[in-house]
């Protein structure tokens, strides 16, 4: 393969990884769990409705913590597969059960801000310092496990962002979607490791941007990950981006089995946490 030309804005660099047994894809499931502020704008099944209340697509979101994150628990406990909670510190509050339940069932808990309404771009340097501290007080009070990892709420990143993610002793942010390797960068606080977070295996991407059935959905995940297994280029990694008011929906949750299930089957593939990928890079870079 080409060897990518990167950036020197953010001072990449490659982070050659072994994944375990002589693996060769890194597979990180990244279940988004999250808060949308009623009346406020969304992802939407029906756009036409959003004005006033909006109390469809409300509704819509609402049915991944009423419903949806309940199939996914109990799909991946089945499977045995590792899960990545990226957690608005909200639905800590909000939902307490659901944060029992991610604890209980072993997932690594990501930063993922406070709820899914509020957008880090809008906000001065010291406003979204606390809104970074505060998120990640209340999920470290509220799940009782460090969080490593950040993901930025709709991407919705400011200049500052990454900068402050790694002053407040993050370790890792899956804000960029533009390799299929970690690489680690440099900001002006300290240096923080991309893992990236893969937009071509997300549902908000193949539902609603572009329309994909539950079968095509189920099968593009597949052909990722069994392309860059094939490729047998050490250390790559897919993120499938999953929400429980997509995925957990009744006519897809087989689906994302069927998918998971082949995935899990691959002789090449390392099914993994983003802290469990973090902690594999780092060690071997202090070796």
């Amino acid at each position: 393969m080409v060897e990518n030309l990167r950036s020197s804005q953010h001072s990449s660099r490659p982070a050659p990884a072994s994944w375990p047994d002589g693996r060769s894809v890194a597979v990180w499931p990244v279940v988004n769990i999250e808060h949308f502020i009623p009346g406020q704008p969304g992802p939407s099944i029906q756009p036409h409705l959003v004005h006033g209340r909006d109390i469809a697509n409300y509704g819509w979101r609402d049915y991944g913590n009423r419903v949806g994150i309940w199939r996914l628990l109990e799909l991946f406990a089945e499977l045995k597969i590792p899960v990545t909670a990226a957690l608005n510190a909200e639905v800590c509050l909000r939902h307490p059960d659901i944060a029992e339940a991610v604890v209980a069932q072993g997932w690594e808990v990501m930063g993922h801000g406070w709820d899914n309404t509020a957008r880090q771009h809008d906000m001065s340097i010291d406003v979204e310092r606390d809104h970074i501290a505060r998120t990640l007080g209340t999920l470290t009070n509220s799940t009782g496990q460090p969080v490593m990892g950040w993901l930025t709420p709709g991407f919705a990143v400011s200049d500052a962002t990454e900068e402050l993610l790694a002053e407040a002793g993050l370790s890792y942010t899956a804000d960029r979607c533009d390799d299929d390797v970690p690489y680690w960068f440099d900001t002006a606080r300290g240096t923080l490791l991309a893992i990236p977070y893969s937009l071509e295996t997300n549902d908000i991407s193949l539902f609603l941007g572009l329309h994909y059935t539950a079968v095509e959905f189920a099968d593009a995940l597949v052909d990722h990950v069994a392309r860059l297994a094939a490729e047998g280029a050490t250390g790559s990694v897919a993120a499938l981006g999953l929400h429980p008011f997509l995925v957990g929906q009744p006519g897809r949750i087989e689906h994302l089995r069927r998918a998971l299930t082949h995935i899990a089957a691959m002789p090449r593939v390392w099914l993994a946490t983003g802290r469990d990928i973090y902690v594999r890079i780092a060690k071997e870079r202090s070796a």
